[in-house]
């Protein structure tokens, strides 16, 4: 290990594969929990903060911490790596599961190590007979013809990730790819998040999005199928909910207050977690996200994982791992097991009950309940709601980004709409006292906000 990658690791936090300690304290717990699951690395001299503060690395202290590893039951295997005075101990994935010390069994979940009673570890240990989708090796990954690097680099940045290093050895220190000699062996994470074609690699690696006209799915308004890298299919999926919800406004005095028919922050979690927690092996179905007018569902293939319907939302047991790392660094989650509350506690704050959840061996939706209409038109004071379209919501974000907005300019906004459309589109806003139309002849006319 050199120093940009000793820097990468620090600057990535504790992680699913990464923990930091200042001293030999609880590093059983640390080592079983590692080995219960997919490996890590223990960094002895480094705070929870990942400030290195150094520990005398010496052969005592590595004896020390061998004898802790033999243990454990059963042994715990680790390797050394020294960087001036930090020592890093390897953990293998262990071959014999379930792993205890001394205080008792754990399993690593996220950057924690969290104690389980022996039976839950014994069933997953039992389900960890081969090694989970996102974590297998994909042989037919070609880095040169398949790797995109602008995503990659979005990724980086949207972490707050710098490292003088090449993509291939920053992916090697996140552990999203094994070494042999010179060659690098890619985990299916890579092509799931980071590849040019992610269906090229997982056929039913997308998301689905379907309008539908009323309460069934008799009649379908709009659909989209987002196949990028799974980062960019939450950002989709969330935009496409987005322009497809009800909004109206409560204006009082000056202030305008924005009331969405759901909490969009709450829709935002349930499709992370659908995106995140979805069952990869199952190549015969992908997930769905269907908008009705009073209702929205949401569908991933594969039941609850490691836990009971009783337990959802209190233990959170991660079928991804490594995606559900890599979704926390560009913060589209938070403290681990916490979506299914944030997603509860957000529907009751806007006055919502709370969504239906229901399970099957194969399947796990989620239902979300809006508000209606007439109820937006009461919650807005008794104010009509605003429904815009597409060419309506750009026009008004050209005139409060400009103050104004001239024919000139949105024509060149929408070179394929002809005039008399552009024209009926902003006298509606002008009926609706939004936008107010300023000045006469074609030339000299400009639009403001009322």
């Amino acid at each position: 290990m050199n120093k940009e990658e000793l820097k990468l690791i620090l600057q990535e936090g504790e992680t699913q594969k990464a923990e930091f300690k200042e001293s030999l304290e609880g590093i059983d717990k640390e080592m079983v929990a590692f080995a219960n699951s997919s490996g890590g690395r223990l960094l002895i001299g480094v705070n929870d903060n990942g400030t290195i503060k150094g520990v005398n690395v010496t052969n005592a202290l590595k004896s020390q911490v061998q004898d802790i590893a033999n243990n454990c039951e059963p042994k715990v295997e680790i390797f050394f790596e020294i960087f001036e005075d930090v020592l890093i101990v390897e953990v293998t994935e262990g071959k014999n599961k379930p792993y205890m010390c001394k205080k008792g069994f754990y399993l690593r979940l996220g950057p924690n190590s969290q104690k389980l009673p022996r039976d839950d570890i014994l069933k997953f240990a039992i389900r960890e007979g081969s090694l989970r989708y996102d974590e297998q090796i994909n042989h037919e990954f070609d880095f040169r013809k398949d790797f995109d690097e602008r995503k990659f680099r979005d990724f980086l940045e949207a972490g707050n990730i710098t490292a003088n290093l090449s993509f291939e050895n920053i992916l090697f220190n996140m552990k999203l790819t094994e070494r042999t000699g010179n060659k690098y062996l890619f985990r299916n994470v890579v092509p799931l998040l980071f590849s040019k074609d992610v269906k090229k690699f997982n056929s039913s690696a997308y998301t689905t999005c379907l309008l539908f006209n009323g309460n069934t799915r008799a009649h379908i308004i709009d659909r989209k199928d987002f196949d990028g890298g799974l980062i960019e299919q939450v950002d989709d999926a969330v935009n496409f909910v987005e322009k497809n919800i009800m909004l109206a406004y409560q204006i009082k005095t000056l202030k305008r207050k924005e009331i969405p028919q759901y909490p969009v922050d709450a829709l935002r979690e349930a499709i992370v977690n659908a995106i995140m927690h979805r069952d990869y092996f199952e190549k015969g179905s992908n997930v769905f996200v269907y908008v009705y007018d009073d209702f929205i569902e949401i569908v991933n293939p594969g039941g609850l994982f490691g836990i009971t319907k009783d337990q959802l939302g209190k233990i959170c047991v991660r079928r991804n791992e490594i995606i559900a790392d890599l979704f926390k660094m560009v913060d589209f989650v938070e403290k681990a097991g916490t979506g299914i509350q944030r997603m509860k506690t957000a529907m009751q704050e806007a006055g919502l009950k709370e969504p239906k959840i229901e399970i099957s061996d194969n399947f796990f939706m989620i239902t979300f309940y809006g508000h209606k209409k007439e109820e937006l038109g009461k919650i807005a004071e008794g104010r009509d709601i605003i429904e815009l379209n597409e060419r309506q919501k750009k026009v008004l974000e050209l005139i409060e980004k400009n103050e104004k907005a001239t024919i000139a300019e949105l024509i060149k906004l929408f070179p394929d709409i002809n005039r008399r459309t552009l024209t009926r589109d902003m006298d509606n806003l002008i009926d609706l006292h939004i936008i107010k139309r300023i000045g006469k002849g074609r030339r000299d006319i400009y639009y403001i906000l009322t």
